[in-house]
């Protein structure tokens, strides 16, 4: 999941053909916000696996560590489930 790269793309695919059109910047503004919308249900949807899942997928490759960013109770903090 390369959320930055994908925004970047999004709003470069949107950005450039509405800039001088007052129209085109509110459809651009609303692309943006679908946009939003869509990588926080996936990253949503991604951090509502279940932990073991999660790791898998990083340990597989799919998923880069660094942009895993979730967290339960029991990865925050593990002392409290002991």
């Amino acid at each position: 999941m390369h959320v930055r790269s994908m925004l970047a793309v999004v709003s470069l695919l949107t950005a450039v053909p509405g800039c001088a059109d007052p129209d085109a910047a509110a459809e651009i503004e609303i692309r943006r916000a679908n946009a939003l919308a869509a990588i926080h249900a996936v990253r949503d949807g991604y951090c509502a696996l279940p932990p073991a899942v999660r790791e898998r997928l990083r340990n597989a490759g799919d998923i880069d560590p660094a942009l895993d960013s979730c967290t339960t109770p029991a990865e925050t903090n593990p002392q409290e489930t002991k």
